[in-house]
């Protein structure tokens, strides 16, 4: 048997080095998250749980996504990357934290068919949970120790005799996931104090900013953009540098070795983080990005027969006032204005706390302060203003609606899906893909437009030609910048 695991491991990581060198990144890294890894080991891991140690499997998934994205991950990265893309990792789920809850899950199940396929006479003999070494051993593995309430559950099982409906496996291992998060969290603001760097208010600002970024990252839709979607367009997808800033700002990683000039302003300071990149209202990025955004709003907008008005005077009192977006949907004219804000901006941090509190904090905290009271006046002093409504469409550079934004595009994209003869959930999910496409591209874009970049000639490993490129300098690996011929 421990040969056998042993030669499928040699097979799941020959797979991720064939993987890890194909010419577009961010492909390279859906297929690491789908078809290697921990879903390639994951039968393994219910048939021989903690006897074999998969740690081996972990660190060729790390070793690849290195490898993909020029990313050399620390501890702390590593283990956000690590937990579920709903939590504000990377979905790269750990082989070793998991194998011992596989095994013991595989078991459960297992017993609750042994009615079906043996015969009374050989069933009580045949339930023998307790002599089972290996499942012992999983019961036993030091890895779950630190999990109290898993060990609860599973012991609750094993009197019950309840296997969950055969979801064992999927329900401990949310509970482990959320403990580890919650375990994270305190020892990265902890490092941050032990570090001596930061003191005081900027200690604590540091600290407040590090829950915003992975709550926000843990919003929904927030995430859409890191593995694609299979009924959105083909060029929806990142070029290896675009997608080596998004997978650093998201884990919190540095996006250059030193700080330098801004090249978007000229004046600032573009810091490793990329924060004053973001805050950067120079350059045009930023309204490129909004209008990518509102183009991709009207245009499932007009998909779903709404017939969308872009920055037209709708207002009878004022014509200086331009909505983004307009149309009148069940006798009520809507009126959209689209606006992306930074939550870790250090000008205001309100906006951290706000965001560090729930996710989408930062977008519900900027559309209430600036954009609500924009329109309230204005429609205020139309004949009708029960007629009016206005919905700020707020987004954070993490990809974090508003509430009020996500009820709105949901409504739109079931327009849209009424007129398509598809179901709604397929809409809303090719809707938010796209949308938060232009939130990671766009942001990512700003960073490296902001100074870590330098234009160069270079030739893109899939182009097959010379083409004009930018290129970033990150640790481990020299990434293209966007608008390059790619590989098909």
């Amino acid at each position: 048997m421990r040969a056998f695991v042993e030669e499928a491991a040699k097979s799941a990581e020959r797979k991720m080095r064939m993987i890890a060198s194909l010419p577009d990144a961010h492909v390279a890294l859906t297929l690491l998250k789908f078809c290697a890894g921990f879903v390639s080991v994951v039968h393994l891991m219910r048939a021989v749980g903690a006897v074999f140690d998969f740690a081996c499997i972990d660190q060729a998934t790390q070793s690849c996504l290195a490898t993909i994205t020029g990313i050399e991950t620390d501890a702390s990265a590593w283990a956000l990357a690590s937990l579920p893309v709903r939590l504000g990792g990377l979905g790269l789920h750990s082989c070793a934290d998991t194998a011992a809850i596989a095994h013991i899950a595989a078991t459960f199940d297992g017993e609750a068919c042994l009615p079906s396929l043996v015969t009374p006479y050989v069933l009580p003999h045949a339930m023998l949970l307790d002599e089972d070494d290996t499942f012992l051993a999983s019961l036993e593995d030091p890895r779950l120790a630190p999990f109290e309430s898993v060990l609860e559950k599973i012991q609750n099982v094993l009197q019950a005799r309840d296997n969950y409906g055969g979801r064992g496996q999927k329900v401990w291992s949310a509970t482990v996931h959320d403990e580890r998060r919650k375990a994270l969290l305190i020892s990265m603001t902890e490092e941050l104090g032990r570090s001596g760097r930061l003191q005081g208010s900027a200690l604590a600002l540091k600290q407040v900013q590090v829950r915003a970024r992975i709550q926000s990252c843990s919003a929904q839709h927030a995430s859409a953009w890191l593995y694609g979607n299979a009924e959105a367009d083909p060029r929806l997808w990142l070029s290896p540098a675009e997608l080596a800033v998004a997978i650093r700002l998201r884990l919190g990683l540095p996006i250059a070795p030193m700080p330098s000039i801004c090249r978007l302003c000229g004046t600032g300071s573009a810091d490793v983080d990329g924060v004053h990149a973001r805050s950067c209202f120079s350059g045009g990025r930023r309204t490129r990005m909004h209008n990518a955004l509102r183009d991709v709003i009207a245009d499932f907008a007009r998909r779903g027969l709404l017939a969308p008005a872009v920055e037209r005077p709708v207002f009878s009192n004022t014509e200086r006032k331009r909505p983004d977006i307009s149309y009148v949907r069940d006798g009520t004219t809507v009126v959209l204005d689209v606006a992306v804000t930074f939550p870790l901006q250090p000008s205001n941090p309100q906006y951290a706390k706000r965001a560090a509190e729930k996710p989408g904090g930062a977008a519900t905290a900027y559309a209430t302060a600036v954009k609500e009271g924009k329109y309230r006046g204005i429609i205020d002093n139309e004949p009708n203003p029960r007629e009016w409504l206005a919905v700020p469409l707020v987004v954070d550079t993490f990809g974090a609606w508003c509430p009020g934004a996500l009820t709105e595009l949901r409504q739109i994209a079931r327009k849209s899906a009424l007129r398509e003869d598809r179901t709604a959930s397929a809409a809303c999910q090719d809707f938010f893909h796209q949308l938060s496409f232009q939130v990671a591209q766009g942001v990512a874009r700003i960073v490296i437009s902001s100074g870590g970049a330098r234009p160069d000639e270079a030739v893109h490993p899939g182009a097959g030609g010379s083409v004009t490129a930018s290129r970033v300098f990150l640790p481990g690996r020299t990434c293209l910048l966007a608008g390059q011929p790619r590989s098909q």
